[in-house]
């Protein structure tokens, strides 16, 4: 095929033979019955439609729960146990799909749990290093509301002020580390990650390029790089009732993000990442659903567009990347290193096909070219394209557009 750029009909297609292994449920931490506000209780529901598929925990619990403890010494603490696992509430929780763990931690505690999932029992790890602890609770500031799993295989936690990113990991010997203080980004201007009133709850999801994306109770979102520890405010959630607030975060099969409020009860929505364009899940009834508090599963956003029409020989042979991706504010840059000095082209197309940017360059050594897609271009897939003088194609990438 002598063209990259294909028709939006012929890229479904070539999605659509690609299995992702997307699941499309995610673990709930809800009220013990609707319209209630005690986070207690634990349930799978399935994200097409919102209806609760199994309760793993509820105060009407008739297991023994079994009991296990870990610090960094290594020594149990045992009058950390409670008779209930989620004592107090819970507003963050994770899903580690690698062990089959479900992560979380009290709404007052200080300490990481997981109930493995790999049993029909119910066993609870406590992990009581003290470097989890985001210190002594006067206020809400300092609690522990958000909470996912990336894709670099680590957990993160993220406190309600934003000034504590929390990362830990979950093998046999638990390494935890308190990455400081989120940083908000140039772009944020009167958006702060740190704002009490726009920027305070909801929850995390992760995406395939390594980033963490922050849904806030008032339904702002903030795309986190875990590495800078800087939070670029992308926009807030659109055509979702006015007394909805976003609690609990999760991708569903499609890509989506499936959203929670732990007031609301009418329903859930669903909401474009690219567009951050919600709408109600349809339901097969007019029954309220549950208030949820958090969500957690083991899908990343933009998992499909990562994986989809790559040539890997051709980036990893001529060491070209490009970033940041996903592109917000439409502007985004392409580093070359180890091409042959000479002129290239580079050619960026929709997913119908239509070219938006064509551009020759010179390359002489490293360098980096900016490029700024048309103030008129839409949200969504784009691909790119790198010939060099003799029309043959040295690197073909995508880019996903906020």
């Amino acid at each position: 095929m002598k063209k990259l750029t294909l028709p939006i009909m012929l890229v479904a297609a070539l999605l659509a033979t690609k299995s992702y292994a997307q699941s499309n449920k995610a673990y709930a931490i809800t009220a013990e019955t609707k319209g209630t506000y005690n986070w207690t209780a634990i349930r799978e529901i399935d994200l097409s439609n919102g209806n609760v598929l199994n309760t793993l925990y509820s105060s009407t619990n008739t297991k023994p729960i079994n009991y296990s403890f870990i610090n960094s010494e290594g020594v149990a603490n045992r009058s950390l146990q409670a008779s209930s696992p989620t004592v107090n509430g819970v507003a963050a929780a994770a899903f580690d799909a690698k062990n089959n763990r479900l992560y979380f931690t009290p709404m007052w505690g200080t300490d990481l749990r997981y109930i493995d999932l790999n049993t029909n029992e119910l066993n609870v790890v406590i992990n009581n290093d003290t470097r989890f602890s985001t210190g002594v609770r006067v206020n809400e500031s300092n609690v522990i509301t958000r909470m996912t799993f990336a894709a670099d295989g680590n957990g993160y936690a993220l406190t309600n002020d934003g000034n504590q990113l929390i990362q830990f990991t979950a093998d046999k010997t638990p390494v935890i580390k308190n990455l400081g203080v989120l940083i908000d980004s140039k772009n944020n201007h009167d958006i702060s990650v740190h704002a009490q009133c726009t920027s305070w709850g909801g929850d995390l999801i992760g995406d395939a390029y390594g980033n963490l994306y922050l849904f806030t109770y008032r339904n702002h979102v903030f795309k986190i790089n875990p590495n800078t520890r800087i939070a670029e405010h992308i926009g807030q959630v659109k055509n979702l009732p006015s007394n909805f607030t976003t609690n609990g975060v999760a991708v569903d099969a499609n890509g989506d993000v499936f959203i929670t409020s732990a007031i609301l009860t009418t329903n859930y929505y669903k909401v474009n990442l690219a567009t951050l364009n919600a709408t109600a899940i349809v339901k097969a009834d007019n029954d309220a659903v549950y208030n949820i508090a958090d969500l957690a599963n083991e899908n990343l956003a933009y998992s499909a567009a990562k994986n989809s029409i790559v040539d890997n020989d051709i980036i990893t042979k001529n060491n070209i990347s490009v970033y940041p991706n996903p592109v917000v504010n439409k502007t985004f840059a392409i580093q070359f290193d180890k091409l042959p000095a000479g002129k290239y082209s580079i050619e960026i197309n929709d997913v119908n096909g239509k070219r938006v940017i064509t551009k020759t360059i010179a390359i002489n050594g490293l360098q980096n070219e900016r490029l700024q897609l048309p103030k008129a271009s839409s949200a969504g897939l784009y691909f790119i394209k790198v010939l060099n003088t003799n029309g043959k194609t040295v690197f073909n990438d995508k880019v996903v557009v906020q």
